[in-house]
């Protein structure tokens, strides 16, 4: 079943019940490998979905997704696909509901703060542009919590990048 089928349909179920747990795991799964097929357009749709089902999805399967993505973007070697792995991690940030931002940080921060770190300058712009959406969406957050970022390393990593 194609990316946009499966989407549809746990959509379509979604509105009258939960979906089973390890269902939509698979198709979670599913979500992701298709990120990583050699087609754009098969990618293209992968990101879609992931865009249409981060609202419904449990917070578990939406971090694994953005932590995956997170990977992605650093250690992808192809400009084309790194942004359409960037622009799916946006998205989800996007539908990410404010209950579930916490563990979202935790989850990619580290990551992100990798690529800042790795030395590549297209895999630094779509970092801080990840990390860009994190912090205009989670700001206050952030604030709140000291111990999701380290500022004092973020301000030393983003000083050597000007």
């Amino acid at each position: 079943m194609a990316a946009l089928d499966l989407c549809t349909e746990m959509i379509r179920m979604a509105e009258t019940q939960r979906i089973e747990e390890g269902l939509e795991k698979r198709i979670c799964s599913a979500f992701v490998e298709h990120l990583t097929d050699s087609s754009l357009d098969v990618q293209t749709n992968a990101v879609k979905s992931i865009q249409s089902v981060a609202s419904i999805i449990r917070e578990s399967n939406l971090i694994m997704i953005a932590e995956t993505l997170a990977k992605m973007v650093i250690e992808s070697g192809n400009k084309e696909v790194r942004d359409i792995y960037s622009l799916a991690i946006q998205s989800t940030i996007n539908e990410l509901k404010d209950s579930s931002a916490h563990n979202m940080i935790k989850a990619v921060y580290s990551k992100l703060q990798s690529g800042l770190n790795s030395g590549k300058p297209e895999v630094q712009e779509e970092c801080l542009e990840i990390l860009a959406q994190l912090f205009k969406k989670f700001g206050g957050l952030l604030q709140k919590n000291n111990n999701l970022v380290n500022k004092d390393e973020m301000m030393n990593i983003l000083c050597k990048l000007l």
